[in-house]
């Protein structure tokens, strides 16, 4: 390596390879054998092609579990020096999302690995979804970090012009300096998309000025997006392209590597960077109404202007995404809330801290094009880790009733817990139970979602109802981007378009009318007359018991408030797994009260995300992909991936509704519909005079094979 051939213009090439915690195996092997292999051994084979490569530690171990030939590839091409290994946080968390703690633990154990499996430490990162915020440079530094590399998008909205990014800056924190490489946004369109005729047009271009040409992107582009693989491997793509940079590196080009080029060339200048993500993910992250505004605010300005004025045209950081969804919001506070219980031991358990590491996997926790959040095997791993961790810690511990302000909203949950169980109720939005966890069997029956309005609802109701199709996406990726595809919608979604005004808890209370059907049910829009659903209660906790009561109201059509009365009590016993819940409403009115009063729950059995398991009224079962009615005294989840059972048990014959919860969310391959929690409602006619009161027993219990060997002893 001597000296810059001042000559050539340096080109920076990089991929970077991720996949979900709980992706489904299958899904992983068709990526590595039609995307990652093939692409690997296509450049392996062109030795002279330096190039830099990230992979997530969730795919690498993966690979290592499934099939390591992808790792020997990188292996043999990390001997020869043809590629430079980016590090990152090992689980891919966003790194501005975690504590400091956890941020240099992640960061650290990729360092580790890397330089253990192929004797090389990473001197530079791959920013998990260029979530970009300062304070997350003085832990890079401190994990001996030199360099990152984020999009020209950052640089663009802080002021920066385009023609000026073709090089590399420099930022501090405490006296020490992170360098900062922007990547080229039409690089990024034009490979594998456009011709390699454009492309070497444009590099031309930059090298004419004597700039460099930094381009790092997704390595599924190369194989994995709906098209490419056709496009990269049986068209030929890649081979020419191989073939062309032949070419061009005799003559103006010189393949690099980030560590190389700040050898040898000295940086742009300073640049101090604000909050910042790729331009979609901004735009995923604002609540879906400010999505429609800030789109048709950008497609109003027209070409000319869109050129100039489109970077001070942004939307959200990444974190609204709490705000957005509680659900990923509640993952995020108990993941973090697990791992400071992990540090207050006198020596953090390794392997309780590596399902800690795992559970901070950035995918889940929001949703954009793809469906992250939306996937139900995508929550229920994030789950599985947390429980796991906790498992660890909690070991053997005896129930425990505390107040906590777990999501950090400024309101305390009630939290039960013990080494076998957890329990959490919001006693200010209806006493609701938001979370109902095993350790053993590790599965939150509360990982459900609730059904809102997404922006790319409104096209899909628009094609519905007038027939035409406009996908809004403002891109300039062309047809074949995934950001853009031209999908076809399927009609029937339109039924599945429905929002919820509660969350999909369990415990949920109605009072409702009585002409209300299933299909009311399903569609939540059942004709509350209560306001007990979601508002708040007052409670006190004596022993192993929470008591919940409201001094509430039934609002009947044409008729004035009916004060009522409901108390609900819940008694835990075995540790949590097993809870007797007392109700009694009393009509305080001086007039009859004549409606239906229901209970809700609002369940998710580990079979939604892992298969094999049943859901039975009364001992029959029912088919849960379609809402049905029964009568009967006892519901049954049956879970046989993790060999449990929830039972709830309602101490004699009453009505009971059930559906799925179905959400339709875009995907890379259009419009999925998926069942996001199984909603189950008992009721029953509720006659009160005034003065009467109404009691009622619940039970909700938890049977697992140890349980039952235990009970028989």
């Amino acid at each position: 390596m001597g000296g810059h051939d001042m000559s050539r213009m340096p080109v920076l090439f990089g991929v970077h390879n991720h996949q979900p915690l709980g992706n489904l195996n299958q899904v992983i092997e068709r990526l590595t054998n039609t995307c990652y292999l093939p692409f690997l051994r296509a450049v392996s084979s062109a030795s002279w092609f330096s190039f830099s490569i990230h992979v997530s530690g969730t795919l690498l171990t993966w690979w290592e579990e499934n099939d390591t030939a992808v790792i020997d590839l990188m292996g043999d091409m990390a001997d020869r020096g043809q590629i430079e290994l980016l590090g990152g946080g090992f689980y891919e968390p966003v790194l501005a999302a975690i504590s400091r703690e956890d941020r240099k633990e992640q960061i650290l154990k990729l360092s580790e690995y890397l330089e253990r499996r192929f004797g090389q430490r990473p001197r530079g990162v791959w920013l998990t979804e260029r979530v970009w915020e300062d304070q997350i440079i003085e832990d890079l530094l401190d994990a001996d970090i030199k360099f990152i590399i984020l999009d020209d998008w950052h640089f663009l909205v802080t002021g920066f012009r385009k023609e000026d990014l073709h090089g590399y800056y420099l930022t501090e924190s405490g006296g020490e300096t992170l360098a900062v490489f922007p990547i080229d946004q039409t690089l990024r369109y034009c490979i594998p998309f456009l011709s390699i005729n454009e492309l070497e047009i444009y590099l031309r271009q930059v090298a004419a000025k004597g700039k460099m040409a930094i381009y790092v992107d997704d390595g599924e582009k190369f194989g994995a997006w709906p098209g490419t693989h056709k496009r990269v491997f049986e068209d030929g793509w890649l081979d020419d392209f191989l073939e062309s940079v032949s070419r061009w590196k005799d003559e103006f080009i010189e393949l690099t590597t980030f560590s190389q080029v700040m050898s040898k060339i000295p940086a742009s200048g300073i640049c101090y960077l604000s909050n910042a993500s790729y331009d979609e993910m901004e735009q995923w992250a604002l609540p879906a109404g400010n999505i429609l505004q800030l789109q048709q605010l950008i497609r109003s300005l027209g070409p000319k202007a869109k050129g100039i004025y489109r970077p001070f045209l942004r939307g959200g950081h990444w974190k609204n995404f709490f705000v957005k969804y509680p659900e990923s919001n509640y993952m995020h506070k108990r993941t973090s809330a697990v791992s400071r219980m992990s540090f207050s031991t006198r020596l953090p358990d390794r392997q309780v801290r590596d399902y800690i590491l795992s559970a901070q996997c950035n995918d889940a926790y929001w949703h954009g094009i793809f469906g992250g959040l939306y996937l139900p095997h995508l929550r229920n791993a994030v789950w599985q880790s947390i429980l796991k961790a906790e498992a660890g810690l909690r070991k053997g511990q005896d129930l425990s009733i505390d107040e906590s302000d777990i999501n950090r909203d400024g309101l305390p949950e009630v939290v039960v817990t013990s080494g076998d169980a957890c329990s959490v109720f919001e006693p200010h939005s209806g006493g609701q139970l938001v979370e109902f966890s095993l350790f053993d069997h590790p599965n939150n029956y509360c990982n459900t979602l609730t059904r809102r309005f997404e922006s790319y609802h409104q096209p899909l109701r628009k094609f519905m109802e007038s027939g035409t199709y406009d996908n809004n996406a403002e891109s300039s990726e062309g047809v074949s981007s995934i950001h853009t595809l031209t999908r076809v919608p399927d009609l029937s979604l339109l039924d599945e378009l429905i929002y919820d005004w509660y969350s999909r808890n369990s415990f949920i209370d109605h009072f409702f009318d009585p002409a209300a059907t299933l299909d009311d049910f399903r569609r939540c829009d059942f004709r509350e007359w209560g306001d007990f659903a979601n508002q708040p209660f007052e409670y006190n906790i004596d022993q192993g018991t929470i008591v919940f009561v409201r001094d509430g109201g039934l609002y009947a059509p044409g008729s004035p408030k009916r004060p009522v009365c409901l108390t609900k009590s819940f008694i835990f016993k075995n540790k949590g797994m097993s809870v007797n819940v007392q109700y009694i409403i009393k009509n305080k009115s001086n007039d009859l009260i004549n409606c239906r009063f229901g209970v809700e729950w609002n369940v998710f059995p580990a079979f939604l995300a892992l298969g094999n398991g049943k859901v039975l009224v009364k001992g029959q079962e029912q088919n849960f992909s379609s809402p049905w009615e029964q009568t009967g005294d006892k519901i049954a989840f049956v879970d046989r991936a993790i060999e449990a059972e929830l039972h709830i048990d309602l101490g004699r014959d009453i009505t009971v509704w059930g559906f799925p919860v179905n959400t339709v969310a875009q995907s890379e391959s259009g419009y999925e519909k998926t069942v996001q929690a199984i909603s189950i409602m008992a009721h029953q006619e509720l006659v009160l005079e005034p003065g009467e009161e109404l009691q009622q027993g619940i039970t909700w219990q938890m049977e697992t094979a140890a349980l039952k060997s235990a009970f028989i002893l």
